[in-house]
């Protein structure tokens, strides 16, 4: 995370990629409430990686009691001072100047502070009702609920409601907001290849991309990739168009799977991960491998081999 120390208040600022001080409490992010702060004094910015600040204001900007020059980019560094409208007055210290990174920031509380990796169940683990994470193929960070599978996009600065309190998403990051397909890569070839036991107790899945095998051993989410990629085969061998092949609504999905909606949701979003995690950053087409529109869900892969007990019980490319 990303922030600055008010010396006065001894308070944490947190940054956004794009942040303003001043004395316009409606249109910045960080009001100095004090004489000689201009409505709109400075901006501070991420740029490739790096913090930098720029002075808009009237009366100044001094770092580490030198003034800089209006208008002018300067690179900001950890433990570096910041005065505003006078060398020694409102001032505040570089503490963390991280990036690449998201975070929720209590606005009750700015104490309170909840850091966002890969993705992130909420309140907790154990009893989830919401998570957020990151699509890949969209460039966002969602919030989803859990039981009605809701969800809205994360940008910076978002507000959100949780657990009883109002939340604010920081996302430090340079990363673009918004990808197209068509810029990517062409996506490498892909095959998922199940091995399930003969009381299906046990399943076992295993993804080859680009020639590469990848074993993604046992895991329960996998039983319910299975149940997609049976219903992706039987609607190919009804005849129907790719497009349409396999979509289950999460109510079905969650029936055939003898659980609460709540809990098929966390498992759809454990395989993603999973898949996610093991693409990387070499095979990014693996975060695409499950799909989600308008209450359902599919297996996005036109390779597909189910192994039962020790025999072939069907293999279907498209």
């Amino acid at each position: 995370m990303a922030y600055l120390i008010d010396e006065q208040k001894l308070e944490r600022v947190y940054l956004k990629s794009y942040h303003t001080i001043g004395r316009y409490k409606y249109s910045v992010d960080t009001l100095i409430d004090k004489p000689g702060v201009s409505r709109h004094h400075a901006i501070i910015e991420l740029n490739e990686n790096k913090w930098f600040i720029r002075d808009v204001s009237t009366n100044g900007i001094w770092i580490n009691d030198k003034k800089l020059d209006k208008n002018l980019p300067y690179q900001l560094f950890e433990n570096d001072k910041i005065d505003f409208a006078a060398p020694g007055q409102n001032s505040f210290v570089a503490a963390n100047l991280q990036t690449e990174c998201q975070y929720l920031v209590s606005q009750s509380n700015n104490q309170k502070v909840i850091e966002v990796t890969n993705q992130l169940l909420l309140p907790s683990e154990d009893e989830p009702k919401h998570i957020i994470y990151y699509d890949k193929l969209l460039s966002y960070w969602f919030l989803e609920d859990l039981n009605t599978s809701d969800r809205q996009a994360l940008i910076d600065g978002s507000i959100i409601s949780l657990m009883n309190d109002q939340w604010m998403f920081f996302s430090a990051t340079t990363i673009a907001v918004t990808k197209h397909l068509e810029c990517q890569k062409a996506a490498k070839p892909m095959a998922l290849e199940f091995n399930v036991s003969q009381d299906e107790e046990d399943t076992q899945l295993s993804l080859n991309i680009d020639h590469k095998h990848l074993d993604l051993g046992v895991r329960s989410h996998h039983y319910l990739l299975l149940l997609l990629a049976r219903a992706r085969i039987q609607d190919k061998d009804a005849g129907l168009e790719s497009d349409v092949q396999g979509w289950m609504y999460r109510d079905d999905l969650a029936k055939a799977l003898g659980v609460q909606t709540n809990h098929m949701n966390i498992m759809v979003h454990r395989a993603r991960k999973q898949f996610v995690d093991s693409g990387g950053d070499d095979y990014p087409e693996a975060s695409f491998l499950l799909e989600t529109r308008c209450g359902r869900v599919r297996l996005n892969c036109k390779d597909i081999t189910i192994i039962k007990g020790s025999k072939l019980e069907t293999r279907m490319t498209i």
